[in-house]
């Protein structure tokens, strides 16, 4: 089954194509297209590609079509890994941005719980507004999190929200989109990774 996974960067929108198989196994590797929207980006904690909204369908079709993203398929199933700060509202805007764009159907997760298999762990992700430290806990109905704004996210802020959720340190820490200067904070995941539990999860 060919489908498209999209993550939600700070600015922009990582996209590949991949092709399920078996059930729930990724078949043959991916190919990110990263899709910044070429226009201004005046407000300053909104994502570039929620900004000038209505202009984004049209400009995300363009990108989509272009030689740069050979081998994406518009039509069809979309697997969308949303930010964790990511409003309800944002939400339903991506959706509509990506069914306007030829999605058939789109599945949305929040990147935390994508990042590893682990029953248990820390998750640390960042976005245009935020750092969220999460607590997954497979089956667990509330989740835990910390969000510190982004001009204040240091490695000690960070490491105090990882301190408050596990005292012990036992936990893994798993990072995804943080800056470069804070990337020591745990093991930083690849967007293939993020891809291949989302279709678990499917």
């Amino acid at each position: 089954m060919k489908s498209v996974f999209i993550c939600a960067m700070a600015d922009t929108l990582s996209a590949a194509s991949v092709d399920i198989r078996n059930g729930d196994h990724l078949f043959g590797p991916l190919e990110f297209h990263s899709y910044l929207p070429p226009t201004n980006h005046p407000l300053p904690f909104v994502p570039a590609y929620l900004q000038d909204y209505y202009l984004q369908p049209k400009l995300l079709k363009s990108f989509l079509r272009s030689d740069a993203c050979k081998g994406l398929y518009r039509h069809c199933d979309y697997l969308l890994a949303l930010a964790d700060d990511c409003t309800d509202l944002e939400a339903h805007a991506l959706n509509e941005l990506l069914t306007a764009c030829g999605a058939k159907s789109v599945s949305m997760e929040y990147q935390a719980f994508l990042l590893s298999s682990d029953p248990s762990y820390l998750a640390v992700t960042a976005s245009k507004r935020s750092v969220c430290v999460t607590h997954v806990i497979a089956g667990k109905d509330e989740t835990e999190r910390i969000f510190i704004p982004m001009d204040e996210a240091t490695e000690e802020q960070i490491f105090a929200a990882l301190n408050e959720m596990d005292s012990e340190h036992t936990q893994p820490v798993y990072t995804f989109g943080l800056p470069e200067a804070l990337e020591d904070v745990g093991d930083p995941v690849h967007p293939q990774t993020l891809a291949r539990n989302f279709i678990r999860l499917l």
